[in-house]
């Protein structure tokens, strides 16, 4: 159950559920991209590199 705990709190999850589609959603709303599903591509780019990023350093911030 912990396990299940931890991988629902990981920066990864978090990532891919919130900020995919938040990444998606200013994208979509600015005029740079020209289709809906170009936009949800470079958001999950943007989020899993961003998650990903996170996950290796332990950290959201930047600066330690």
């Amino acid at each position: 159950m912990q396990h299940i705990i931890k991988l629902f709190f990981s920066p990864l999850v978090f990532a891919i559920g919130f900020l995919w589609p938040l990444s998606a959603q200013i994208l979509q709303s600015v005029p740079l991209v020209q289709s809906n599903m170009t936009a949800w591509i470079l958001g999950a780019l943007i989020a899993t590199a961003f998650g990903l990023m996170a996950q290796f350093r332990g950290s959201w911030i930047w600066i330690k």
